[in-house]
């Protein structure tokens, strides 16, 4: 049985960013994704029920700016049937004077208001130029990220053994001003290699001021092994288990 639903943001986009947008494809009952057949045409977010039962609900896309100031906001209820699709249900508007890299934050909720699915992405103001050619808004024109402001991340951990596994809980929290980009967490050894098999319930996510997520990673139980958690912008933190 079938048992997805998911939203679709037709934009400018990249195969690096479909290939990010499909590991949460992979991990969620409700998804966000990106496709790129339409570059730089349209900038709508679609809705795809795969489920044989209808969905209703809400979806809401934000954007915010460089500086993590939220710019944009806009929402529309869904209605759909199973196995449906809800076409160009949002047209995003991005203002002229937006930074050179900016940033779009989706999210589905359900009848009750509860969050779904979310998806996060990255955006540029170049243009496209052409199929031969590596350009467009999701493509080109990030040199900017480099310089992305320092922000701080607070995480609590749990431990549980069972059956001969670590079963780790992480409570990843943005405390920070600043959007924390692309986090994510990694185990090691005593000697600085990852720990094989550790299985993680999500990785690489960005966080916006305030936002938390919650992560459990299965894996072995080693001697001196530590996470290591991290983002683009913000400080490495290590914790032993």
């Amino acid at each position: 049985m079938r048992t997805s639903t998911f939203l679709t943001l037709l934009l400018a986009s990249s195969v690096a960013l479909n290939a990010q947008t499909r590991i949460q494809l992979d991990s969620q009952p409700y998804h966000n994704g990106i496709a790129d057949w339409k570059m730089a045409l349209c900038s709508s977010v679609s809705v795809v029920n795969d489920y044989y039962h209808p969905f209703k609900g809400k979806v809401k896309a934000e954007i915010y700016g460089f500086d993590s100031r939220k710019l944009y906001e806009k929402s529309a209820s869904v209605d759909i049937p199973e196995d449906g699709v809800a076409c160009d249900v949002l047209e995003l508007e991005f203002p002229e004077s937006i930074s050179q890299v900016h940033f779009i934050k989706l999210r589905l909720f359900d009848s009750t208001g509860k969050t779904v699915s979310e998806n996060f992405y990255w955006r540029s103001k170049d243009k496209y130029r052409g199929a031969d050619t590596v350009s467009g808004p999701c493509a080109s024109g990030f040199q900017d990220l480099d310089k992305l402001p320092a922000t701080r991340l607070r995480v609590r951990k749990t431990l549980q053994k069972e059956a001969g596994r670590d079963l780790v809980c992480l409570e990843i929290r943005n405390t920070g001003k600043k959007l924390a980009f692309i986090c994510q967490a990694g185990i090691f050894d005593s000697t600085g290699s990852h720990i094989r098999p550790s299985f993680f319930s999500d990785n690489f996510f960005s966080l916006l001021p305030g936002e938390s997520r919650t992560i459990t990673i299965e894996t072995s139980p080693v001697r001196g092994a530590r996470l290591e958690i991290k983002a683009w912008n913000t400080e490495k933190i290590v914790i032993n288990l």
